[in-house]
């Protein structure tokens, strides 16, 4: 009986704490489903209301500021590298070439505080290299990885900027057009073409009767649709609304991309110390 009565005890008694640890359990699990939920119901609403905020107008003027930059480093470099190549022999090319690549570390330190300013993206700049030589600070100028990634940034940033240039103007310059079709649809026809290239499509429609195969054929073409009321004036409106607000999204995209892309690539020091570290030396 004692035997019989110890193990009733010990069963009631792991029965009496089994079921709140399960409680607890469920408990914490709807939490965390409960808070999942919640993120991605956040993350949607940041998504869609982000070309309403302020720093998606940042962010795209840095995107347009790219192709212009693009060019001027892209013509640079090339022009550098190829004039300072060419007069080596001469003796002119090498203290060309080491200016090219002073004038690479200080527009990377630019690019650094253009992507903070604008794209809101920290990168922290590295204390200033000015231990040893000038010669062989020269040495590691041209040697360090971190100023062939500089040189690898500034020209990325001719393609990237062209890219994104060409797609967020064409995409803007389309969605305000449609935007405003209501306002000018009567001052002369408006036609919404086909993306596509035109061709012939064909319908068939078939069915059986008794033994007979009845089929109706009809062919048509997709070429332009001409609005000429202002209910579709309406409709091209609200799509150029929809795609104005997706180019927007797309830029916020492509601005996000290029931060990652810039925190990776401009680290590159100094060489050489500032005024202030001269006259504290």
């Amino acid at each position: 009986m004692t035997k019989t009565t110890t193990s009733v005890k010990h069963v009631e008694s792991y029965d009496k704490y089994r079921l709140p640890r399960r409680e607890v359990d469920i408990d914490t699990m709807s939490a965390h489903a409960l808070s999942n939920d919640n993120d991605l119901s956040s993350s949607i609403k940041e998504l869609l209301s982000s070309p309403l905020r302020f720093q998606t107008y940042k962010q795209l003027f840095y995107l347009i500021l790219m192709f212009p930059l693009g060019i001027i480093y892209f013509n640079l470099l090339i022009v550098g590298f190829f004039t300072g190549i060419s007069l080596i022999m001469i003796g002119i090319g090498i203290p060309l070439l080491f200016i090219l690549f002073g004038i690479i570390v200080e527009l990377a330190g630019f690019e650094r505080r253009l992507v903070g300013i604008l794209l809101e993206t920290a990168i922290p700049a590295r204390e200033p290299d000015i231990d040893g030589s000038r010669w062989e600070r020269s040495k590691r100028l041209v040697t360090a990885s971190q100023t062939w990634r500089a040189v690898g940034y500034l020209l990325s940033e001719f393609v990237y900027g062209t890219i994104t240039f060409g797609l967020l103007a064409s995409g803007i310059a389309t969605a305000v057009s449609f935007l405003f079709a209501p306002t000018y649809y009567q001052d002369g026809p408006i036609s919404a073409y086909w993306p596509l290239p035109t061709s012939n499509f064909t319908l068939d429609i078939l069915f059986g009767w008794d033994s007979l195969l009845i089929g109706l054929t009809t062919t048509f073409r997709l070429v332009s649709w001409h609005i000429e009321t202002l209910f579709g004036a309406l409709l091209v409106s609200a799509f150029g609304l929809v795609l104005l607000w997706g180019t927007l999204l797309f830029g916020n995209a492509a601005a996000e991309l290029w931060a990652a892309y810039a925190r990776r690539m401009l680290t590159t020091p100094r060489y050489w110390p500032t005024s202030w570290q001269r006259n504290h030396r």
